[in-house]
């Protein structure tokens, strides 16, 4: 007659269970440098590999599609998407002029700020024509969830005070103290000295704090 194995028991033999295959399985393996993925990527590219560009854009998306959002600012999701694809095109046909005396990602930040500048311009044109018909015709959205409040309130109050800055202190500030580049990498992706890029930091942190977000009640 076969007995109950009490449930103390059967979890206790699960837990070891787990445990042994826990152990049993390889350790995964340690996150590669980025950097380091980028330059051997490129090299593959320049020696033929006909796959290589294409992982290379697959590896550089995230940080693209990352800095150019946050360069470029309020916008909808179709015109970020649009930017992202012209900086992707862009460093597709400007790679082979990489000297590799900076990083790959100072490099394609560069070609990202050039393509958000440009679509500045570009905007400030078309706002003759279509002011503020983009705001008129977005959807309106539900309320957000009570616990989700704060935090839409926190993004708001940062985007506003980043919309204060002209776009050379909002690129500024954003490579050096959100992407934390260092200054001479910001100053290589601005096409500008060190000390220019001081400057605007001075002036974006002037103009953020006195704009800074309200305190929570």
């Amino acid at each position: 007659m076969l007995r109950t194995v009490p449930a103390f028991v059967a979890a206790s033999l699960t837990e070891g269970m787990q445990l042994v295959d826990r152990r049993q399985r390889p350790a995964a393996p340690a996150s590669a440098d980025p950097e380091q993925q980028y330059a051997a990527l490129v090299a593959r590219h320049r020696s033929g590999d006909p796959a290589a560009l294409n992982a290379l854009m697959t590896a550089l998306y995230p940080s693209i599609y990352r800095i150019v959002y946050r360069l470029a600012g309020p916008r909808d999701r179709e015109q970020h998407e649009d930017l992202v694809q012209a900086s992707l095109e862009q460093v597709c046909r400007s790679i082979d002029a990489f000297e590799g005396r900076s990083r790959v990602s100072t490099f394609v930040f560069g070609i990202c700020h050039r393509v958000v500048a440009r679509s500045r311009r570009y905007d400030r044109v078309r706002s003759w024509f279509r002011r503020d018909a983009e705001e008129a015709t977005l959807p309106q959205g539900s309320a957000a969830p009570d616990d989700l409040i704060d935090r839409g309130r926190a993004v708001a109050s940062a985007r506003a005070a980043l919309d204060n800055l002209d776009g050379e202190e909002r690129s500024a500030f954003v490579l050096h103290e959100v992407e934390e580049l260092p200054l001479e990498d910001v100053a290589a992706v601005l096409r500008c000295s060190t000390r220019t890029v001081k400057r605007r930091l001075r002036a974006a942190r002037e103009k953020l704090l006195q704009t800074k977000p309200e305190a929570r009640s």
